[in-house]
């Protein structure tokens, strides 16, 4: 019998981690998965740049940022709908950020003003953007079941 000691018992744990993490990596996401990341990320960014804009009222400034960033998908990938209701929502939320900004004064003397960055990471980060990416994304029928 042998004991699983040492060296020995070390390269034993080291070789099933890594196959572990192997085994992992060699799973490639189907063509839907990948369409369904690239959607809801590009949901997300699209969301982004438009509440950017809004929130800094279509400032010189960030439009040139926005003009001269590259990132994204390239082909059309939302729906018109999916625009409508982006810019919809970052209408009502930049509403927001003039309200939150107008009650500021009540605010610690430097937090006065609007804070859109932040509250645009907040949005990002939460759970509620990528459900309503996803829910969007079911609704326009892209990807079809039939694409993998």
């Amino acid at each position: 019998m042998v004991r699983k000691t040492g060296f020995f018992h070390c390269t034993l744990c080291l070789t099933s981690v890594l196959a572990l993490s192997c085994v992992s990596t060699w799973r490639t996401p189907s063509k839907k998965e990948q369409l369904k990341s690239i959607y809801i990320e590009q949901f997300k960014l699209t969301y982004f740049r438009q509440l950017l804009l809004k929130s800094y009222n279509y400032s010189d400034a960030i439009k040139e940022i926005i003009e001269t960033d590259h990132s994204g998908f390239t082909e059309p990938i939302l729906t018109a709908s999916d625009d409508r209701l982006i810019d919809s929502l970052t209408t009502v939320q930049n509403e927001y950020l003039k309200a939150d900004s107008a009650a500021g004064n009540r605010r610690a003397e430097g937090a006065q003003g609007k804070r859109p960055l932040e509250f645009i990471m907040m949005n990002l980060q939460a759970k509620w953007l990528d459900s309503l990416a996803k829910r969007r994304l079911k609704l326009s029928g892209f990807p079809d079941e039939s694409t993998d």
